[in-house]
């Protein structure tokens, strides 16, 4: 058989922005906004669907990934996230260190796969230099693996894979950069600086019949602690102690005999475990 000839997305429009999220959606209509579904396979165009059910299937559904470029408005002072790994793995393993599971779908908070997880690891932008930059699905047809992209793992038949870019050197380290133009002037090492408007879109002059391989924004990027915004106070009794000149002295401990051990005083007889356990 002959191969499939494979063109990266990198040969149709320029990959050189990070992804900043991902997501899956039960239905391509209520994408989140900012999002952009992955709909269609890479290597022949067929549906991306990672739920598939069969066609006579009453109420089939549907499984889309998603992804996203957005940043947060520029009034937001979050630090940036941009996605570096991602993997599958079965239902029943343990998700790997550092990862997040997409365990439902973002629009209508069902399950998100059957038998298996898409899991991403998220990091600040500051601490790293490469970062996802694009992600395909492929069907099963296609048995090499894409130029420059790394195999994630399969999920119903199709296989999901990612490509890996250096983060441009100015991109939103001052929380000011404009992700257009960077996009737009990819030449130029320090971009003009960007006006007051918030720059926090995809830019528009993206490729419309490939924008289906760009989606989503960071979840972790608003999510808060839960002791955040509480105040630290002592307990009162506590503070009042504290102001004390003397502390009151501990009461005595009093001496253990280890033979009490051997007394009624401790024995139990289980009864009521063993009658449980027997029944």
């Amino acid at each position: 058989m002959a191969d499939i000839a494979i063109r990266p997305s990198s040969e149709v429009e320029p990959v050189s922005l990070p992804l900043t999220a991902v997501c899956i959606v039960g239905d391509k209509s209520r994408t989140p906004k900012g999002f952009v579904p992955v709909a269609k396979c890479f290597d022949d165009s067929s549906d991306a669907d990672l739920w598939r059910d069969g066609v006579f299937t009453f109420q089939r559904q549907v499984r889309y990934l998603c992804v996203s470029r957005e940043l947060p408005d520029s009034n937001i002072r979050a630090p940036i996230s941009v996605i570096t790994d991602m993997t599958i793995v079965k239902e029943s393993d343990p998700i790997p260190h550092g990862f997040i599971a997409l365990d439902y779908t973002a629009d209508s908070r069902e399950k998100s796969l059957r038998k298996k997880y898409i899991c991403i690891k998220s990091e600040h932008r500051d601490r790293v230099v490469d970062a996802i930059g694009d992600v395909i699905v492929t069907t099963s047809k296609c048995k090499k693996t894409p130029k420059d992209y790394t195999h994630a793992g399969e999920v119903d038949g199709l296989n999901i894979y990612f490509k890996a870019i250096s983060i441009p050197p100015t991109y939103n380290l001052t929380h000011s950069s404009s992700a257009s133009q960077i996009n737009r002037n990819p030449s130029t090492l320090y971009p003009g600086l960007p006006t007051t408007s918030t720059a926090n879109s995809v830019p528009s002059d993206m490729n419309a019949a490939r924008v289906d391989v760009f989606t989503m924004k960071n979840p972790m990027i608003q999510k808060m602690k839960g002791v955040d915004g509480v105040p630290f106070k002592l307990n009162s009794q506590l503070e009042a102690s504290l102001g004390k000149k003397q502390v009151d002295p501990l009461p005595p401990l009093a001496n253990f005999d280890i033979r009490r051990l051997d007394s009624d005083e401790f024995a139990y007889s289980f009864t009521l475990e063993k009658a449980t356990l027997a029944n």
